[in-house]
């Protein structure tokens, strides 16, 4: 059998039926092997990134593995930013790149390259993925294969790296005899859950007052949504979630207080800033949800912290008073054994005190309807998410366009909501959206992009168009990079160097655009006209891309900011309950049940918001 035929048949095995790639030419024999298998149905993108994008989301809606494929050099390197998009994310992918014949690699020679279009990606690759290897030897196929995936799905999920020579793709094997992979030769960490550990934990939420739970991504990584809701519904604490946790549980829910960070709801910073206990599930808690200050963090809070990755528990950051190394799925299993006969404390009083603080400060606000002239953000959003239903599928990109979403979308049951929230590079939307197209057949995706992002991946109109994918592309269009611009005001005086039209910065006719890839369109330019479009938008078959025109000072309300200390040679976070727009210092005070923190203190970080 022909190497590239059994690796065809691998792919297809693992369940995977659509592969993302661009062929090459030291890719080809990759790609007719694919396109000869009856079970396969790759997709040609129109970029290397985009196809590595696709993967990465197809991987997150189906649960399997996602895989990408390009030639050698540029082609292989192009594939990385969606490969950082995986690692970052713990999304499971697997890329397959082309190499030159063996004997053309540069090898151990202190040249720069031999075989043309030759690069070494795996000595590139090798820090932003869990296993990377080129293939000299084509009897190694099956167990480097298998040992990709292994690595891609077990433990902390991520994506891994196999470069084919074109050598070794021809090359003529034996399934029979090829030597398989076995998993027993990797050292695991042991993740087995003591019962001391269950003791402290019970110990510690029987003594609580004021606790919390933070859902994060680790939850649906680990398929433990079941779990989740019968370990917090048993206990009857609120919840908080991450960015990237925000569709777990339905807005909606009684225990539900809203997400937190930088960019949060003021309510649920509130509820992790007042709490005694954090019992943190599945969340690397990193600068974006903490600030630059991790000991201002919940501070007055035991923080219990599950997390299947040992070195994110000891990373000098934030300090768990209880570290958990577990999949979150056995924890919360192992907890929900020990909850059987478990009387939960009465906490009524504390959620009325979250629910008060979700309700009293909401991420539209009344006045922001009556604005005149453009399309205010937080009113689009809010109005797209209480038109959509139960299970549908929403990819946001990056910067402002993404933290609307995020502050304003109120979830409801089964819907799936994501972006790359690690890496957050522009452009990730549409490609993302391309793989949940084909992750769903047939399903409507709605995709939220900016003017800024929406233009480095634009050209996958094509694939959009080629494949007739029912996909929705909302532009947020502020005509800036209006996350920027808001950096630029706080720190830099207003001086809007490459955000804006007069400095540097600018978009086509998006229209225009759109219409010469024979896609339908519709603009959006006030509130007045905003229902009857959505509603006219959301009965329109096949994909549609709509003009949001949103006002060029359009802001990000609330966030965490820094301010600069005395001697002007740093700026220091302020802690995630003190957003702005600022509170008045009365309603900010009775707002905290832990004391209020002052400001210059000599131990705080110069990390900028």
């Amino acid at each position: 059998m022909k190497l590239t035929d059994y690796l065809a048949n691998f792919i297809s095995g693992l369940g995977v039926k659509h592969p993302f790639l661009i062929i090459g030419g030291a890719s080809a024999h990759i790609v007719d092997s694919f396109g000869k298998h009856s079970n396969i149905d790759y997709i040609s993108m129109q970029h290397e990134q985009s196809a590595s994008m696709a993967a990465d989301a197809y991987a997150r809606i189906t649960g399997k593995i996602g895989v990408a494929s390009a030639t050698s050099g540029p082609g292989a390197t192009n594939l990385i930013t969606g490969v950082c998009c995986s690692y970052f994310d713990s999304i499971p992918t697997l890329m397959i790149s082309g190499q030159v014949n063996v004997w053309e690699t540069k090898g151990k020679k202190k040249i720069r390259q031999a075989g043309f279009q030759e690069t070494d990606i795996i000595d590139i690759v090798r820090p932003i993925t869990k296993y990377s290897v080129m293939i000299t030897d084509p009897e190694k196929i099956r167990y480097e294969l298998e040992k990709c995936v292994y690595l891609a799905t077990h433990g902390r999920p991520g994506p891994v790296w196999i470069d084919i020579p074109l050598n070794v793709q021809h090359a003529e094997i034996d399934p029979e005899k090829l030597k398989n992979y076995n998993p027993k030769e990797e050292t695991d960490d042991n993740t087995e859950i003591s019962q001391a550990i269950i003791n402290q934990v019970l110990s510690v939420i029987k003594s609580a007052k004021r606790p919390v739970i933070i859902a994060g991504n680790g939850i649906k990584l680990s398929r433990s949504k079941d779990e989740f809701f019968k370990f917090v519904e048993k206990l009857g604490m609120p919840v908080v979630s991450t960015w990237s946790g925000i569709d777990i549980m339905p807005y909606e829910h009684k225990l539900y207080a809203g997400q937190f960070g930088v960019y949060g709801r003021r309510g649920a910073n509130f509820t992790v800033q007042n709490s005694d206990l954090l019992i943190s599930l599945g969340s690397r808690l990193d600068t974006r949800q903490t600030g630059g200050q991790p000991k201002t963090f919940a501070r007055e809070a035991k923080k219990i912290v599950v997390e299947i990755d040992k070195s994110e528990l000891f990373k000098d950051w934030v300090e768990a008073d209880i570290p958990v190394h577990a999949d979150v799925k056995d924890f919360l299993k192992t907890m929900n054994e020990s909850l059987k006969n478990f009387d939960s404390p009465n906490y009524s009083e504390w959620l009325f005190r979250c629910k008060e603080w979700k309700f009293r400060y909401p991420a539209v606000l009344p006045e922001w309807y009556e604005q005149k002239d453009s399309v205010n953000s937080y009113v689009f959003i809010k109005s797209l998410s209480d038109r959509l239903k139960e299970g549908d599928i929403i990819v946001a990109d990056q910067g402002g366009n993404l933290t609307w979403t995020i502050q304003a979308w109120e979830i409801k049951k089964d819907q799936e909501l994501f972006s790359a929230f690690g890496n957050s590079p522009m452009g990730y939307a549409l490609p993302a959206a391309i793989g949940a197209a084909f992750a769903r057949p047939g399903q409507d995706i709605y995709c939220i992009d900016g003017d800024g992002g929406f233009q480095l991946n634009i050209q996958e109109l094509q694939t959009v168009v080629h494949h007739n994918l029912p996909i929705k592309i909302f532009v947020l269009n502020n005509h800036s990079y209006g996350i920027i611009k808001q950096f630029q005001e706080i720190y830099f005086g207003g001086r809007y160097e490459g955000t804006i039209p007069e400095k540097g910065y600018s978009m086509p006719d998006f229209v225009k655009v759109a219409e010469a890839y024979g896609i339908p369109t519709v603009t959006i330019a006030n509130h007045d006209e905003l229902p009857d479009k959505l509603d006219k938008i959301l009965a329109m078959k096949g994909p549609v891309l709509i003009d949001v025109l949103l006002s060029d000072t359009q802001k990000l309300i609330p966030k965490l900011v820094a301010v600069r200390s005395d001697d002007g040679q740093r700026y220091i976070s302020k802690p995630i309950e003190d957003m702005v727009p600022l509170l008045s210092r009365e309603e900010f005070y009775a707002n905290m049940i832990v004391k209020p923190l002052e400001e210059g203190d000599k131990d705080k970080s110069s990390e900028i918001n």
